[in-house]
């Protein structure tokens, strides 16, 4: 699960924002998919002859060529985006896909409107003059660093345990608690919401890497650490002071993340299960006498809370542990970073080129560029989501649209229920279930019907205030907000992400299957396309996300009301596994880089979600007259091209629960035989697949 920081800190991470090679849940706290990793060696159950070997890793830049002979029979993504790839440069960019060419789109449109003075509305004028006082660098470069001293020198001036829980408790400060409260649907009583308490999050993102650290690893520690000197160095302190600081902060996060749930074991099925553990305040208080988790969350408590679900009850052990005055210095260490990270792109312009640096050097880019108008927007985005989403859809999205696209969904259910009713390796109890749980999915498509539950009437700016007093109002707003929201039982019709975003999702906690207007667009969809065109892009992404309710990770833990559920029998429960299984293994034979190999156990869900949503599509086409096989498939092809350097495919491969781009396309055709009839693939061909090894999970 990612874990969500303070508003300020996502700024960190702008430089990956643009990575997602697929559609996925937002980083909707507790409910959130896992982050994936990579094998260094294929997992049991690889092929002696490795699967895909005679395909070309076309995602890489600069391995698809114009001279090169391609061939849809050899490998299909290659000939499909040949003339894409080949013209496409990255320049300072880590990655260019469809995804970041449709987001780039939507950007443009966004920030046309944003700086557009006839729109008058509050949400408009209030998005505006937060837009404003971001990209202001004369005024943030008068102030340099000022901002960040006083509050540099309240954490300096801690001087005992008293002290710093008087800090960590105090939800002002801009650090935060090393420790994430998430407010969630609880995952098993989707009715209500609940607070999930876990590990804060770390500066190598996976507390794996702090076990065994990887090639990505490193370099994202090296990063880290030249940008935590250089900001401290800013700030006034010494050079030894600041690789005093730099130690005892990466100390104390490794003896956290020592105990703490990694990648390998948030692949586990068990997972979810062992991480639902509801204390009360007093049974929090018994288990760490030391570590203040109380008084953290004391404003929950006095609020009338006192139901929270530890998901890490080791990790509050060793929080419990490392909570003394030996290792004060260690914690305020933990506190610089936090304040200064969080609020560098904040700041001047030599803080902005600090943190360019570090995203370059962490993603293995040292041509990246953030620019402001881009980190601005990215900003607006998170803190105003749904106002700009509605300026959005005023002024981009039709009501057609929205009805041809769910006019698509209900299609893709409709073949789901007739083909789960069809299903021959399925008890009929279970059968039965499934079908209840697809009859009570929740579809969202587009932008919600209601806006009155997205209310910015009451947010305002300090009048003559600059980014960082604008930064702040929004988060006392929020954290105000909070104790409310926890309280608050769950309202099924609001949107957990704004029709601007360009992703798609399925989300367990309420059964539902989610399409914001951003996909709609690109060559995800074209309103004015063939009927193939549609189906084979935003059609088998459809078919994806519903599939993402019966996966093997994450939906089929879930029952039809969105609660955390064994609705299996033992045996389908076998008979699944050994299906899902097998996609695993054959995925796990694809080395993508030298020695490096898709992780076919933790990308089980994505990949079994492509192989049902295309299984869908082509159920859905075999009672159309004279339909196009080959634009379908070819459709499929371009929404997944990509080109990105070698070092950004290195990280996505550990970090990304998804497959490589070129991977989701040639994968998925072969086991089709409506790919073999469509372009002649044979026996000896590359795309060829015997028909006793193809895929088939649903």
């Amino acid at each position: 699960m990612k874990k969500l920081r303070q508003i300020t800190a996502a700024l960190l991470l702008l430089a990956f924002l643009l990575l997602a090679g697929c559609a996925q849940p937002p980083q909707e706290s507790a409910s959130a998919e896992a982050s994936a990793s990579a094998s260094a060696q294929p997992t049991s159950g690889a092929q002696e002859t490795a699967p895909g070997a005679a395909w070309i890793n076309s995602d890489v830049s600069g391995n698809v060529t114009a001279d090169m002979q391609t061939d849809p029979k050899s490998d299909f993504n290659a000939a499909v985006n040949q003339e894409w790839m080949a013209g496409t440069e990255l320049g300072a960019q880590a990655q260019v896909s469809t995804f970041t060419e449709r987001g780039n789109e939507v950007m443009a449109q966004i920030m046309e409107l944003i700086t557009d003075e006839s729109q008058t509305s509050h949400e408009a004028e209030l998005v505006r003059e937060f837009y404003n006082d971001f990209i202001d660098m004369d005024s943030r470069n008068a102030l340099g660093m000022e901002p960040m001293l006083p509050l540099l020198e309240e954490i300096r001036a801690i001087e005992d345990m008293d002290g710093l829980t008087a800090y960590i408790a105090d939800w002002g400060n801009l650090a935060g608690a090393p420790m994430t409260t998430e407010i969630a649907t609880d995952w098993k009583d989707s009715t209500h919401n609940a607070i999930f308490l876990s590990a804060p999050s770390f500066s190598l993102s996976d507390a794996d890497e702090y076990k065994s650290i990887t090639d990505v690893g490193q370099r994202k520690k090296d990063a880290s650490e030249v940008m935590f000197k250089k900001l401290l160095v800013r700030a006034g302190y010494t050079e030894e002071d600041a690789a005093a600081l730099w130690e005892a902060f990466f100390a104390l996060e490794t003896e956290m993340a020592s105990v703490s749930i990694g990648t390998a074991e948030g692949a586990a099925e068990d997972t979810r299960e062992k991480s639902y553990n509801p204390k009360s305040a007093a049974e929090l208080a018994e288990l760490s006498p030391n570590f203040p988790v109380t008084e953290i969350l004391r404003p929950y408590i006095d609020g009338g809370i006192d139901r929270f679900i530890l998901m890490e009850p080791e990790w509050l052990a060793k929080m419990n542990e490392l909570y003394t005055e030996e290792n004060l210095e260690a914690f305020k260490a933990w506190l610089v970073y936090q304040t200064l990270t969080g609020a560098a792109a904040l700041l001047d312009q030599e803080c902005l080129d600090i943190m360019t640096e570090y995203s370059g050097a962490a993603a293995g880019n040292a041509q990246m560029e953030l620019p402001t108008e881009q980190l601005a927007y990215q900003m607006c985005s998170k803190l105003f989501d749904m106002a700009i989403g509605k300026l959005y859809v005023e002024n981009y999205v039709t009501e057609e649209t929205k009805q041809d696209v769910t006019k698509l969904v209900n299609d893709a259910v409709a073949v789901f229920r007739q083909r789960l009713g069809e299903n021959e390796w399925l008890s009929d109890e279970t059968k039965a279930k499934a079908i209840e749980k697809l009859d009570n999915l929740t579809i969202r498509v587009a932008y919600p019907d209601d806006w009155s539950l997205y209310d910015y009437s009451d947010y305002a700016l300090p009048e003559g205030g600059g980014i960082i007093d604008d930064v702040l109002a929004v988060r006392e707003k929020s954290m105000s907000e909070k104790v409310d929201k926890a309280k608050a039982e769950v309202n099924q019709n609001l949107w957990i992400t704004s029709p601007q975003e360009v992703n798609a999702y399925y989300r367990p906690t309420d059964n539902s299957i989610n399409i914001p207007a951003g996909i709609l667009g690109g060559d995800f969809y074209n309103p004015d396309g063939s009927v193939a065109e549609q189906m084979g892009a935003l059609g088998v992404i459809i078919g994806h996300e519903i599939t993402h309710g019966f996966d093997s990770n994450m939906g089929s833990l879930f029952d039809k009301d969105g609660n955390l559920s064994n609705w299996w029998t033992d045996e389908d429960r076998a008979a699944f596994k050994e299906r899902t299984d097998k996609v695993g293994a054959y995925y796990a034979g694809m080395e993508v880089l030298p020695g490096k190999y898709v992780n076919g156990e933790y990308t089980i869900g994505e990949t079994v979600a492509d192989l049902g949503g295309m299984s869908c599509m082509l159920e859905l086409a075999k009672g159309m007259d004279g339909f196009d096989y080959q634009t379908f498939f070819e459709s499929w092809a371009k929404v997944w091209k990509v080109q990105e350097t070698e070092a950004t495919a290195e990280y996505l491969l550990q970090v990304d629960t998804h497959a490589p781009g070129y991977l989701r396309t040639n994968v998925n055709v072969q086991q089709f035989q409506e790919f073999y009839d469509a372009f002649g693939a044979k026996e000896g061909d590359g795309m060829y697949l015997a028909p006793e090894e193809r895929l088939s999970v649903w």
